[in-house]
């Protein structure tokens, strides 16, 4: 049978003066809430899902011979990767074809999707990752 009187309290029960680390504080469960409420505000999640949207859009409306890029930065951006909550890693090419990258807040961004001449044999479009797990 266990003890129904806790062996040793949390250090944050301690500091409200709580008897039971189990019971939190109005004041810690509000920031909880306000901390869950203020990481859907201040996050790329809206920036990354319309970035793919506008691709997936353009991919369907482009000429097939066609690459479906972003263009941000001064590069034309093959990969795209969101490092969750805000920021953004752009890798793809410059002007004269030379590896780039770019890492921005999402709230420093502007892109936008374009549609240029095949550059090689196969159709290039913009691909899109999640902390390194490729989706698209």
């Amino acid at each position: 049978m266990s003890d129904p009187i806790p062996k040793r309290p949390t250090a944050l029960a301690k500091m409200v003066n709580l008897p039971f680390p189990s019971i939190k504080h109005p004041a810690i469960v509000a920031g909880e809430q306000q901390s869950a409420v203020m990481r859907q505000l201040m996050s790329g999640d809206a920036t990354f899902a319309a970035l793919k949207a506008a691709v997936a859009h353009l991919v369907n409306t482009a000429p097939k011979d066609h690459d479906v890029v972003i263009h941000a930065f001064d590069i034309f951006v093959v990969q795209v990767h969101f490092i969750q909550p805000h920021t953004f890693l752009f890798q793809g090419f410059d002007q004269n074809r030379n590896p780039a990258s770019v890492v921005v807040h999402y709230s420093q961004m502007a892109a936008r999707v374009v549609y240029l001449p095949k550059q090689g044999p196969k159709r290039v479009i913009t691909g899109f990752a999640v902390d390194g797990e490729a989706k698209r």
